[in-house]
């Protein structure tokens, strides 16, 4: 039925503008939230959207609808905001080509199944009881499955299955608090250890001791350096702020930006990677982008219109979210590698699990000042007391040249793939 009403989508838009793009999501979801240490609310959620794209001598206009039967209305709105949209360059949608391969964030086994939730809430607050000091203040597991569809008036019919699971917990140790999560398109979780290393921080960050000001090694765990670093970089390496002015990386391109080790590579083929896909969000084939080689600016990355607009090529990053149809440029996985240390946490250094205020950090300058959470002084991998509390000052961008090495094991956090990162000369305000 859906591929009978999106062809016709299609073939009645073509009798009003030059090409028509459609695109179907759905999906379901089941969900239990922990209140302290108890199940106390269970959701159940279902999706359906639909997001109509038209272009007419190069304006582009969109529409969405969470009702599959008012599609007729929605391809309205899409049509009339296109005559509103002021013209710009554009070389047409793209050619269907051949996608091999499974989907690529889909495991079968995977039920939204509540009892499966409750069973990962109730091995969450098993692994938080390893630690008695530590009260559980809050939490809960979700699964999600779903599918995109994507078609187009030049022949493109794509389809991908997607799956999720995901667990959190909460937990506070007198005024010290802990919280660890995870999330996979598979179910290799263990709420055990998330619960487990969720007390385990509160409890440990207790009779936190003063630090004095001044200049650490620091062993920023993936969580922390992914919250500190990700989010502003992908914006500067984002073609539409590169050529808009509004990125720092704006003129460095071929130019050391970082330290001599360090790649940073935007791969949508990642094992377990959760951005993993075969085409983007307008049909164009993902492809794995290298945007730092050995500390080389070596890329930015782009979406059909802005491609267009800077006489460049679109690398696949298209990405659309909500029901507006609008379309930005973002990342699939994000991935780190630099050298590897086997034991990043040599010597003396802070490591820290968290930071607190990284969305302040400026996007066109770099410059940044958050505050730690469960942070420590360690030696030789060797934790000697909590730090009570502190604030890290600095520039992103300088302190990419500043990576000494990083940890033998990457972490997933998000679309993020990074091992713990050794930075150094970094400025620790106590």
């Amino acid at each position: 039925m859906h591929k009978e009403i999106i062809s016709e989508i299609i073939e009645t838009g073509l009798s009003s503008v030059d090409e028509v793009e459609v695109t179907l999501v759905s999906g379901e979801s089941v969900s239990i939230e922990l209140k302290r240490a108890i199940a106390a609310h269970a959701g159940e959620s279902h999706e359906n959207a639909l997001i109509i794209r038209v272009i007419a001598s190069g304006r582009i206009g969109s529409s969405g609808t969470s009702t599959l039967s008012e599609w007729r209305a929605c391809l309205d709105s899409a049509i009339a905001s296109s005559h509103l949209a002021e013209a710009v360059p554009w070389g047409g949608l793209p050619d269907p080509v051949s996608l091999t391969g499974d989907p690529m964030v889909f495991d079968s086994s995977i039920r939204t199944d509540p009892d499966i939730a409750l069973s990962f809430c109730n091995r969450l607050l098993e692994g938080a009881s390893e630690y008695p000091d530590a009260e559980v203040v809050g939490g809960g597991a979700g699964l999600s499955l779903g599918s995109v569809l994507l078609a187009n008036s030049k022949g493109i019919w794509y389809e991908e299955d997607h799956t999720s699971v995901s667990v959190s917990l909460e937990t506070i140790a007198d005024q010290s608090t802990g919280f660890e999560y995870d999330r996979s398109f598979s179910l290799d979780i263990d709420p055990f250890e998330i619960g487990r290393r969720a007390a385990e921080l509160a409890s440990t960050s207790r009779n936190g001791v003063p630090i004095e000001t001044g200049t650490y090694d620091l062993l920023l765990s993936p969580i922390a350096f992914s919250g500190l670093v990700a989010s502003l970089l992908q914006s500067a390496v984002n073609g539409r702020s590169v050529h808009m002015g509004r990125s720092f990386l704006a003129e460095k391109l071929g130019k050391v930006i970082g330290a001599d080790h360090l790649s940073v590579i935007d791969d949508p083929f990642y094992p377990g990677g959760l951005g993993n896909c075969r085409f983007d969000a307008e049909g164009v084939p993902s492809r794995k982008n290298i945007l730092i080689e050995d500390g080389v600016l070596n890329s930015f990355i782009y979406d059909l219109k802005t491609a267009y607009r800077f006489g460049k090529e679109s690398t696949g990053n298209a990405q659309r979210g909500g029901l507006g149809g609008g379309v930005t440029i973002g990342m699939h996985n994000m991935v780190f590698r630099g050298e590897t240390m086997q034991e990043p946490g040599e010597g003396r250094c802070i490591s820290i699990n968290d930071v607190i205020g990284a969305h302040t950090a400026n996007p066109l300058t770099g410059d940044f000042s958050v505050e730690v959470q469960n942070a420590f002084i360690m030696e030789d991998g060797i934790i000697q007391a909590p730090v009570r509390k502190a604030m890290i000052t600095g520039n992103i961008f300088e302190m990419l040249g500043q990576i000494t090495g990083m940890g033998p094991t990457p972490r997933r956090v998000g679309s993020v793939i990074v091992p713990p990162v050794r930075i150094s000369g970094m400025r620790l305000v106590g």
